[in-house]
């Protein structure tokens, strides 16, 4: 049972999807578009989102709308603890996976082999921007409960590609899914579907992929195009394509915090819009009574506000345009009494407190650490602190990001393997495999600290030298690794007078060459 696409608009959207646009713009900080009591106040003139609105429609107003995001920390900081793990990408194949008992192939020929397996995934990776991508593709997951990702093959070579959630729409079947979005031809609004089905062809199982072209109009409706005029507009030679044995969708969607009264998942900020509204709302309100309770006022005698107001109609004939200079020489009353400054203490305005203690709420009920986030400095520490001592203060976030980070290390093993099975199709020399995703610590550390902790390892047997060299200098390219670790066992190989003169040593020339041609020892010396 496939979707039957009479219509897209963003009552489809929400439908399936939810409110994946007003989390959006909880996220970006759009708040005064959201919040009713913003909104009331802007349109009052006693406050003003001059980022929104602009400049004119502030000139009379003094106070702006404030707003302390903490909705944007949120899917951030889970985002860029598991963004900074993640590694290099390695196959987990080695020369040995090449041989067969019918392979007359000599061992350099399978270590060929091996590097192309590599530089395909490399290929893959670098037409895919994965290193830029990482960071944004947790904080959308994180926002909008969940993230999409297809591997794609046509001009710009093989990759991989990651789309929003409101663009995912599963069969009610189970045995197809579809990416549906809006796109703009030639100046026209069309619905765009891209299908993958598990299908039989002639008897033979697989997956069909289809593309398919709506035109809209104005309300939403569709109109499915013919295939021609879909082929001419898409600018593709075939719409459909079948392959063979495939047995599950290359789409992969990724669901933030899966139940089963919600299979798609849901926003990380999913009812912390009444807090974020209360925070803002407070911060705003003392912002208010500052501006207009926080200003200095002077106060004078009744018989001085008579003299000024006097010299003010000699002077501009208003007695109330009082110049400030007429203040500068003044007179006692007959108790002592001149003018006085009064200011009200602002520290008394409203109660920070009560936002603390909000944004303390929004953070436990969304498994984010405090120390995280550190939004008060009250007791803080500034202190060098070890890796030791950060882990136990973002222990909640790291459980959280270490949850996330095994699931997006899931999706990006899913995602590559059917980037290499496609590639199979065309090489049979690329084989198809879940390639190894290296990981890095979550906890930023000095670099004594690692390379002392790598080095221990190292030394104990308990991790090998070519870890050791890759977790040292994470950033290093795989053929600088590949020399290094040479260089480390060229270098730790002792050298005596007889390797000095005949090269290193071996079973032959320890004995001085006395051995016969077969080396078995067994001729006459």
């Amino acid at each position: 049972m496939t979707i039957d696409w009479k219509e897209f608009n963003e009552e489809t959207i929400t439908k399936t999807h939810g409110k994946v646009h007003f989390y959006r713009d909880l996220y970006e900080g759009n708040h005064s578009q959201l919040f009713s009591r913003a909104k009331r106040l802007i349109e009052k003139g006693e406050i003003v989102d001059e980022i929104i609105y602009g400049t004119k429609e502030s000139q009379n107003v003094q106070t702006p709308y404030i707003v302390a995001n903490v909705s944007k920390l949120i899917p951030e900081i889970p985002a860029m603890l598991v963004s900074r793990s993640i590694g290099n990408i390695q196959t987990s194949l080695s020369s040995d996976d090449y041989d067969s008992e019918d392979d007359e192939r000599a061992e350099d020929e399978n270590y060929d082999n091996l590097t192309t397996q590599q530089e395909a995934i490399r290929d893959i990776e670098s037409n895919s921007h994965l290193e830029f991508e990482h960071w944004g593709n947790i904080v959308q997951q994180q926002v909008d409960g969940g993230l999409v990702g297809v591997p794609w093959l046509d001009d710009k070579g093989l990759r991989l590609e990651f789309k929003a959630r409101d663009v995912y729409y599963p069969h009610p079947d189970g045995m197809g899914v579809d990416l549906a979005y809006a796109v703009e031809l030639e100046d026209k609004d069309y619905l765009q579907v891209y299908r993958e089905r598990l299908d039989e062809e002639d008897g033979v199982k697989g997956l069909k992929a289809t593309h398919i072209l709506y035109s809209c109009n104005k309300s939403g409706k569709t109109e499915e195009l013919g295939e021609d005029e879909t082929k001419e507009l898409l600018n593709m030679n075939e719409l459909e394509t079948f392959y063979p044995n495939r047995e599950r969708f290359f789409i992969v969607y990724w669901p933030n915090e899966k139940t089963f009264m919600n299979p798609l998942g849901v926003s990380c900020l999913k009812n912390q819009e009444g807090k974020q509204d209360e925070i803002n709302w407070t911060l705003t309100r003392n912002a208010l009574t500052f501006e207009r309770n926080g200003k200095p006022r002077i106060a004078i005698s009744q018989d001085i506000m008579n003299t000024l107001e006097q010299k003010a109609m000699q002077r501009y004939g208003d007695d109330s345009r009082i110049d400030h200079r007429d203040l500068e020489i003044t007179t006692f009353d007959d108790k002592g009494k001149a003018m006085e400054i009064i200011q009200i203490d602002i520290t008394k305005i409203g109660d920070i407190s009560w936002v603390k203690d909000l944004m303390k709420l929004m953070l436990m009920e969304t498994k984010t650490s405090e120390k995280a986030v550190d939004f008060y400095m009250d007791g803080g520490s500034t202190a060098a602190q070890s890796g030791v001592a950060k882990f136990y203060d973002l222990f909640t976030s790291l459980l959280k990001a270490e949850q996330l980070q095994k699931e997006y290390i899931y999706f990006l093993k899913q995602l590559l393997e059917s980037a290499l099975w496609l590639a199979h199709e065309n090489d049979p020399n690329i084989l198809i495999e879940q390639p190894e995703i290296q990981l890095k610590a979550m906890i930023p550390i000095s670099r004594k600290e690692l390379i002392e902790e790598n080095n221990m390892a190292y030394t104990n047997g308990a991790q090998s030298l070519e870890v050791t060299v890759r977790r040292n200098n994470p950033h290093a390219s795989e053929e600088w690794i590949q020399e290094e670790i040479a260089r480390i066992q060229e270098e730790s190989t002792p050298d005596d007078t007889t390797s000095l003169m005949r090269g290193r040593q071996t079973l032959n020339n320890f004995f001085d060459n006395r051995l016969g041609g077969d080396g078995d020892g067994d001729e006459e010396t």
